[in-house]
Protein backbone atom coordinates (compact mmCIF):
# COMPACT_ATOMS: atom_id res chain seq x y z
CA UNK A 1 0.00 0.00 0.00
CA UNK A 2 0.90 3.41 -1.23
CA UNK A 3 1.90 6.27 1.53
CA UNK A 4 -0.99 8.74 1.69
CA UNK A 5 -0.13 11.72 -0.35
CA UNK A 6 -3.56 14.21 -0.38
CA UNK A 7 -1.68 16.71 -2.74
CA UNK A 8 -0.81 13.73 -5.11
CA UNK A 9 -4.79 12.75 -4.83
CA UNK A 10 -5.79 16.13 -5.18
CA UNK A 11 -3.52 16.28 -8.23
CA UNK A 12 -5.22 13.39 -9.90
CA UNK A 13 -8.73 14.60 -9.28
CA UNK A 14 -8.15 17.59 -10.80
CA UNK A 15 -6.64 15.78 -13.90
CA UNK A 16 -9.85 13.95 -13.92
CA UNK A 17 -11.59 17.08 -13.85
CA UNK A 18 -9.95 18.32 -17.22
CA UNK A 19 -10.14 14.52 -18.85
CA UNK A 20 -13.63 14.68 -18.17
CA UNK A 21 -13.97 17.43 -20.00
CA UNK A 22 -11.96 16.44 -23.09
CA UNK A 23 -14.56 13.25 -23.19
CA UNK A 24 -17.62 15.28 -22.97
CA UNK A 25 -16.50 18.06 -25.81
CA UNK A 26 -15.62 15.19 -28.57
CA UNK A 27 -12.92 12.60 -27.07
CA UNK A 28 -14.57 9.46 -25.40
CA UNK A 29 -11.74 7.47 -25.46
CA UNK A 30 -10.27 9.78 -23.07
CA UNK A 31 -12.70 7.79 -20.30
CA UNK A 32 -10.42 5.40 -19.51
CA UNK A 33 -7.39 8.37 -18.59
CA UNK A 34 -10.15 9.88 -16.20
CA UNK A 35 -10.86 6.19 -14.62
CA UNK A 36 -7.46 5.83 -14.36
CA UNK A 37 -6.90 8.86 -12.62
CA UNK A 38 -10.03 8.29 -10.12
CA UNK A 39 -7.99 4.91 -9.10
CA UNK A 40 -4.73 6.69 -8.41
CA UNK A 41 -6.46 8.83 -6.55
CA UNK A 42 -7.70 6.18 -4.26
CA UNK A 43 -5.15 4.64 -3.67
CA UNK A 44 -3.11 7.83 -2.35
CA UNK A 45 -5.87 8.03 0.31
CA UNK A 46 -6.92 4.73 1.12
CA UNK A 47 -4.52 4.26 3.94
CA UNK A 48 -5.00 7.36 6.11
CA UNK A 49 -8.70 8.08 4.45
CA UNK A 50 -10.51 4.91 3.58
CA UNK A 51 -14.29 6.26 3.59
CA UNK A 52 -12.87 9.08 0.90
CA UNK A 53 -11.07 6.35 -1.15
CA UNK A 54 -14.11 4.62 -1.12
CA UNK A 55 -16.59 7.29 -2.23
CA UNK A 56 -13.91 8.17 -5.14
CA UNK A 57 -14.23 4.31 -6.70
CA UNK A 58 -17.81 5.02 -6.09
CA UNK A 59 -17.41 7.87 -8.48
CA UNK A 60 -15.22 6.06 -10.72
CA UNK A 61 -17.24 3.12 -11.17
CA UNK A 62 -20.64 5.09 -12.21
CA UNK A 63 -18.47 6.71 -14.68
CA UNK A 64 -16.89 3.29 -15.86
CA UNK A 65 -20.78 2.36 -16.73
CA UNK A 66 -21.76 6.13 -18.56
CA UNK A 67 -19.29 9.07 -18.30
CA UNK A 68 -21.09 11.80 -16.44
CA UNK A 69 -20.27 15.06 -14.78
CA UNK A 70 -19.62 13.88 -11.00
CA UNK A 71 -18.79 16.74 -8.24
CA UNK A 72 -14.65 16.51 -7.94
CA UNK A 73 -14.62 20.04 -7.40
CA UNK A 74 -16.65 18.61 -4.00
CA UNK A 75 -14.00 16.04 -3.31
CA UNK A 76 -10.73 18.56 -4.23
CA UNK A 77 -12.36 20.45 -1.50
CA UNK A 78 -12.41 18.02 1.00
CA UNK A 79 -9.17 17.25 -0.22
CA UNK A 80 -7.69 20.45 0.60
CA UNK A 81 -9.88 20.95 4.43
CA UNK A 82 -8.27 17.73 5.49
CA UNK A 83 -4.67 18.86 4.20
CA UNK A 84 -5.37 22.12 5.95
CA UNK A 85 -6.31 19.69 9.57
CA UNK A 86 -3.13 17.81 8.28
CA UNK A 87 -1.14 20.79 8.43
CA UNK A 88 -2.43 22.62 11.52
CA UNK A 89 -1.59 19.72 13.66
CA UNK A 90 1.58 19.65 12.36
CA UNK A 91 2.29 23.35 13.68
CA UNK A 92 0.55 22.16 16.48
CA UNK A 93 3.05 19.22 17.26
CA UNK A 94 6.23 21.38 16.62
CA UNK A 95 5.26 24.55 18.90
CA UNK A 96 4.21 21.58 21.63
CA UNK A 97 8.05 20.62 21.22
CA UNK A 98 10.10 24.28 21.34
CA UNK A 99 8.21 25.13 24.76
CA UNK A 100 10.00 21.88 26.22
Amino acid sequence: MRTTCLDCARKHIAQAVILGIEVMTGYPSFKWLVVGHLAEAEAELVELYPDLANEIREYRKEYEIKPCNLPLMDVIEQVTRLDEEEKAKETKAKRGRRRR
